[in-house]
């Protein structure tokens, strides 16, 4: 009889930790997935910073022309000067991500997933990729938004 009690109890045990296990696999499954989106559009948007840099450096150009000019066009130097703080607030945008991103995860949580083991710890994680995932996302609407514009400008 204790035997059997014993063996009952080390099974439920072991059921226990095994249901555990799984839970903390499944939200770390998560958490990969949400590391490799959140990565992704990094990816996506890092490239444009040559753009935004360029376009910068255009606008203030033609900004120039345009207030040596006899007659100066005020509304559309105000064009190019809106579209040049507008690029430069969409670059800080994205350092200050980049900045915030790294300081909030490791490495090895970047590059190959979840590092906390306990429950609170694991929560805490996913709850501060979600926000970055969501910062992210704000942050190449407003890249993309930004060198738009500035093309529009540009070809008025």
């Amino acid at each position: 009889m204790k035997f059997i009690l014993k063996s009952i109890l080390v099974g439920m045990v072991f059921i226990s930790f095994s249901c555990q296990q799984k839970e903390e696999s499944t939200e770390a499954k998560a958490f990969d997935a949400q590391m490799k989106q959140t990565i992704q559009i990094h990816d996506d948007v890092m490239p444009q910073m040559s753009k935004i840099n360029s376009l910068i450096t255009e606008l203030e150009s033609e900004k120039e022309e345009l207030e040596s000019a006899e007659e100066v066009n005020t509304q559309l130097v105000g064009k190019h000067a809106a579209a040049i703080v507008d690029l430069q607030n969409a670059h800080d945008l994205m350092m200050s991500w980049m900045k915030n991103f790294s300081s909030s995860f490791s490495r090895t949580e970047i590059n190959t997933g979840l590092q906390a083991k306990d429950k609170d710890s694991i929560k805490a994680k996913v709850e501060l990729l979600e926000m970055q995932y969501n910062l992210a996302e704000e942050m190449k609407a407003a890249i993309n938004s930004s060198i738009e514009n500035a093309q529009m400008v540009l070809a008025e």
